[in-house]
């Protein structure tokens, strides 16, 4: 759904872009950054054993496919803004909350295992839990945040409760990811605002990539309010814990080929 304001600003621009076109761009970023992960650091290099690993990076193979890794693992800080801004988005717009809620919790719930042996080749893991854990919490969050948007202490209570319980859980992304979309929420009304608190946390997430991921807000800037011509909700939803399972299996195949 678009607001007055959302169609008026898109006809000023003359350049918009819809939410189906945000949540690809996020799902490559994403992809690329699980493709490092995955394939390269724990296939390739056979990351999930130290020794082994030191000894491929060692080889003149391995250190082609290390400058790989890390060219795509800085995709990691560039997709979660997009998944961020459309999670605040989603709130605003839709029609039963605790719906919403459930299906990102669930889908939370079934990924943590495709996660959990693609990060640690383990069933699960306290280490860390798989980014739809902070989407979820972050619902609630913003759920309490306009419960309470008549009472100030009890509103950033809620936020400063969601980080910790991310951070103290170990969600990936957890107190920082929380702090965003509160704060992107909190600022929903005033474009400018909104943008500028999502590039000051993500900048402040990104040292180590060169502060480039605050790129992201272009397009967001750009984004018109709609949907987009094709209903892909469910496909992306599916496509997470999917593509972690499809690459699990890539590198598990490839150990047994090769033993």
């Amino acid at each position: 759904m678009a607001t007055y304001h959302s169609v008026l600003n898109s006809k000023k621009k003359n350049i918009v872009i819809s939410g189906e076109a945000l949540k690809f761009i996020a799902a490559l970023m994403m992809t690329a950054y699980y493709f490092a992960v995955v394939i390269i650091q724990n296939g390739k290099l056979y990351g999930y054993v130290d020794e082994y690993y030191q000894m491929a990076i060692a080889t003149e193979e391995g250190a082609r496919w290390l400058k790989l890794f890390d060219f795509l693992i800085s995709f990691r800080h560039f997709s979660f803004p997009f998944f961020a801004f459309l999670l605040v988005e989603g709130f605003i717009n839709t029609s039963n909350f605790w719906r919403y809620f459930l299906r990102v919790f669930i889908f939370a719930l079934i990924s943590e295992v495709p996660f959990d042996l693609c990060m640690f080749n383990r069933t699960y893991n306290w280490e860390l839990q798989n980014p739809m854990f902070t989407l979820a919490l972050s619902l609630l969050v913003m759920h309490f945040m306009y419960k309470w948007r008549k009472n100030i202490g009890l509103k950033w209570l809620s936020v400063i409760a969601g980080a910790g319980i991310a951070y103290l859980a170990n969600f990936q992304y957890g107190l920082m990811g929380v702090l965003s979309i509160s704060l992107m929420y909190n600022f929903h009304k005033e474009k400018i605002l909104q943008i500028g608190s999502g590039v000051l946390v993500t900048a402040l997430c990104s040292v180590s990539s060169y502060f480039l991921p605050v790129l992201c807000f272009i397009p967001i800037w750009f984004y018109d309010g709609y949907r987009g011509r094709f209903n892909m909700k469910w496909f992306y939803y599916i496509y997470y814990p999917l593509h972690l399972t499809v690459f699990y299996m890539m590198i598990y195949i490839g150990a047994m080929i090769t033993v």
